[in-house]
């Protein structure tokens, strides 16, 4: 058995272990696909991380998202390649967050711990989306909240820029790294101050054609309003583009967050997941 990092290129090569939401961050700065091969490189498994506060002066964390073997040897294989990759990159702690509780259990032998949780990210449906997008009509929403699409390649990066000197920056450690087309142009939503960018809900589409919120913040005088107006924009822009089928999902990363998504979809809830976290010894 061999190891090779996946990347891009090569992260179709390990479609049976990798979903496909997940393959497609591996070109993203901080993702990270370690795949173990035979002596014919044929693809045997793969372990997929994320690392977190690589560039600021907390200590560096990393996040498994998906492990995947063919049999219980080549997963252990990974842990054991994972842990050199680990201390490689300086990281203090490791955690999970997966649904399969087997992996899971895996993972409890090589250190980490193991409990039960309900997940951080929830489901949403179009419907719910409608109800949102019926308290402020198209029609009601001014003019200084666009869409991405409207918005200049330099109002982006100043935005970005004044976002990451602010620390505010959602589930996107790489926005540094991320042009502004790699979001979807017509749903995200930008709020406009003297021709700045001082607020913007940002999503993603995967390649299976769920919708992913990752960003959503606003500053400025009139920071509260222009949320509201911001999700009132991408809610109608949802409602016209996508199909009645499209689900979006939010990650409820922070109390912030919590406190919203309790206040708009009080019915969704996350599935039961498998989490738990490793500290590394230096």
């Amino acid at each position: 058995m061999r190891f090779t990092d996946i990347t891009e290129e090569n992260a179709d090569d390990f479609y049976s272990f990798i979903a496909p939401g997940i393959r497609d961050d591996l070109e993203r700065e901080y993702f990270r696909g370690i795949g173990a091969i035979d002596d014919d490189g044929e693809p045997l498994g793969a372990l997929v991380y994320e690392l977190g506060n690589s560039e600021s002066e907390e200590d560096t964390n990393s996040r498994i998202l998906s492990l995947a073997a063919d049999n219980d040897k080549t997963i252990d294989s990974l842990m054991s390649e994972y842990e050199i990759c680990a201390s490689e990159e300086d990281v203090a702690e490791s955690y999970y967050e997966l649904s399969d509780k087997k992996t899971a259990r895996h993972l409890e032998k090589h250190g980490f711990t193991f409990e039960t949780a309900e997940s951080p990210d929830i489901v949403i449906s179009m419907k719910d989306i409608k109800h949102v997008a019926d308290t402020v009509k198209a029609s009601r929403i001014p003019s200084f909240i666009t869409n991405l699409s409207e918005i200049s390649i330099q109002q982006y990066r100043g935005f970005v820029k004044n976002i990451l000197f602010m620390g505010k920056h959602g589930l996107l450690e790489d926005i540094a790294y991320l042009p502004k087309n790699w979001f979807e142009q017509e749903l995200c939503a930008c709020a406009l101050t003297d021709d700045e960018v001082t607020g913007a809900l940002l999503m993603r589409k995967d390649s299976e054609g769920v919708i992913h919120v990752l960003l959503y913040t606003a500053f400025g005088p009139d920071y509260k309003r222009n949320l509201g107006l911001m999700m009132a924009y991408s809610a109608n822009m949802l409602t016209e583009l996508c199909s009645n089928e499209t689900l979006i999902v939010i990650r409820r990363h922070n109390d912030a967050v919590k406190k919203l998504a309790e206040k708009l979809f009080a019915s969704s809830k996350g599935d039961t997941v498998y989490v738990g976290k490793k500290t590394h010894e230096k």
